[in-house]
């Protein structure tokens, strides 16, 4: 499945303006060495780093989401809702909203510029806290950049996917 051309085009302009690639450590057991050598499987890797996004995001681990998103991170909700990385994790400590579930379904991983960015798609369900919250499932699309102390998620779009109509 191919990126609509929208997307395409902002993670070109997101993609020039990135460092030239760094030693990666994210995860804490990568060394320069195993990437350059194609020892390190990044599909795995980023699907991990997802589901550790994923569980902070439940756990309402602000320390954790911080380490895991870039400082420039850019987030868009399913309802067009946009954040600053400031204000979502602002938005988690003040219990603005918050999760009982949010669980990745699926992941696909397109690796790009040679191994320093990452487009990663995918859906998940979720359940927002609260009495009358009902399960919700979504599509995603995140950019993850690769930077001197690890993979960093930059960018967050969500779309609900409803129910078809009989």
């Amino acid at each position: 499945m191919k990126p609509p051309t929208s997307l395409v085009a902002l993670l070109a302009v997101l993609s020039a303006t990135l460092p030239a690639p760094q030693p990666v450590h994210a995860a804490g057991f990568q060394s320069q060495r195993a990437i350059a050598a194609g020892e390190v499987d990044l599909p795995a890797l980023l699907a991990g780093l997802e589901r550790q996004r994923a569980n902070a995001i439940v756990r309402r681990d602000v320390a954790a989401l911080r380490h895991l998103m870039d400082r420039q991170y850019y987030h868009v909700d399913s309802r067009g809702r946009v954040r600053s990385k400031t204000e979502l994790l602002t938005g988690l400590e003040r219990n603005d909203f918050g999760f009982r579930l949010y669980e990745i379904e699926s992941t696909e991983v397109q690796v790009l510029e040679g191994g320093s960015a990452a487009l990663v798609t995918g859906t998940f369900r979720s359940l927002q806290a609260g009495v009358s919250a009902k399960p919700l499932r979504f599509r995603f699309a995140h950019l993850w950049i690769r930077q001197p102390d690890g993979w960093k998620s930059s960018f967050h779009q969500s779309t609900a996917i409803r129910p078809a109509r009989s």
